[in-house]
């Protein structure tokens, strides 16, 4: 891979790394390790292994083709497609869930004939509402449930009510798409592969699911899950994304060693006092959520205004959630892509949904 292919890849990565390197010049050398909850990188590597090793042996691609068996009209098969990935996402992370679906959901448009533009980006939309969900649906809330040590009542009561008004805002939206009668050939040769991984592999996601709520130590989940992978298939741990790991690494590091510059560190925590909810919602719509999350969980112990504010946050622009990047990406690498319609109808609903999201939650949950 050449360094402009990389860059192109791991913007995100590179640009954290480079931060956490300008950092160090401003502060005494240190243990800058101790800046990195490992405890967090090591739960991400489990989760992306596990959900790596079930997407080797054919399970989301196998449920991809069972959600649109009874989609006999356009409406149907939409409802099929954004829904599996909202609830999906709660689960495997709404990273993954735009992977395992947005291609083959631009397939699928491609055989009926139809545009997958307004499906696709509903899609993406579930995927980052859906995942807010959860304190493992996306990243950012694993860092922030994780730091903010919160139980998980208290999550979900903060979580709760802008997932159900996001179901009934994306049960609005596919009520918009005309219903025409479609007939789609089953796929009789995608089947699971080695029924017996897939078992080990849903045990080892209980495990992870475990240690985020803290019931079992990390320790024991990582030596799991990388005993089993390199002895059933050492292929998925290139199946992990070890961009993000580097991202949330240097993230920590660079926050770290802001904290460590007194007069960088009073005036962040000056600016967010009263205003984290703003801030993150902001701030996320120019570097996307996840290092927003990052970077202000440094500053603040306001981590309900927080996850509000990463959540909703990645609604919004293009690059406001990498998630979004993914269905980008996959879309106008299709053949006949309109990438202009695309990001116009991209925008159109995102900011609808940021709209009503963001008001909702600074009115009656904040």
């Amino acid at each position: 891979m050449s360094f402009k292919e990389l860059l192109k890849k791991e913007t995100v990565a590179i640009i954290s790394a480079a931060a956490a390197l300008i950092s160090c010049m401003f502060v005494p050398v240190t243990d800058y390790v101790k800046y990195i909850d490992t405890d967090l990188i090591g739960i991400l590597f489990c989760l992306m292994a596990v959900v790596g090793g079930l997407s080797e042996n054919n399970v989301f691609r196998k449920l991809s083709v069972s959600v649109i068996r009874t989609a006999k009209n356009t409406r149907l098969l939409a409802f099929s497609l954004v829904f599996t990935v909202f609830f999906i996402s709660m689960l495997i992370t709404n990273d993954v869930a735009l992977i395992a679906f947005v291609p083959f959901t631009v397939m699928l448009y491609e055989k009926i004939d139809r545009s997958p533009v307004y499906v696709i980006v509903l899609e993406t939309i579930a995927a980052n509402m859906g995942g807010a969900f959860t304190p493992f649906g996306n990243p950012q809330n694993l860092l922030l449930f994780s730091v903010s040590k919160m139980k998980a009542t208290e999550f979900f009561s903060i979580t709760l009510p802008i997932t159900l008004i996001s179901f009934a805002m994306l049960v609005i939206a596919v009520m918009f798409i005309k219903k025409e009668d479609i007939s789609i050939a089953d796929d009789e040769n995608i089947k699971l592969q080695r029924p017996r991984y897939i078992a080990l592999y849903a045990i080892l996601f209980v495990l992870c699911i475990l240690s985020v709520f803290k019931v079992i130590n990390i320790i024991y989940v990582l030596a799991s899950v990388c005993v089993v992978v390199a002895i059933l298939q050492p292929s998925v741990f290139a199946k992990v994304d070890y961009g993000l790991l580097v991202t949330f690494a240097c993230f920590f590091i660079f926050v770290g060693n802001l904290k460590n510059i007194p007069e960088v560190s009073k005036f962040i925590i000056t600016a967010l006092n009263g205003h984290e909810y703003e801030c993150s919602l902001a701030l996320s719509q120019i570097i996307s959520n996840v290092p927003a999350a990052v970077m202000l969980s440094g500053f603040t112990d306001n981590y309900k205004a927080l996850i509000l504010g990463a959540d909703i946050g990645g609604l919004g622009t293009l690059i406001a959630s990498l998630a979004s990047l993914i269905t980008y990406k996959s879309y106008i690498n299709s053949e006949g892509a309109q990438a202009k319609k695309f990001l116009g109808v991209f925008t159109l609903m995102n900011v609808i949904f940021l709209a009503v999201l963001g008001i909702f939650a600074k009115l009656f949950i904040l």
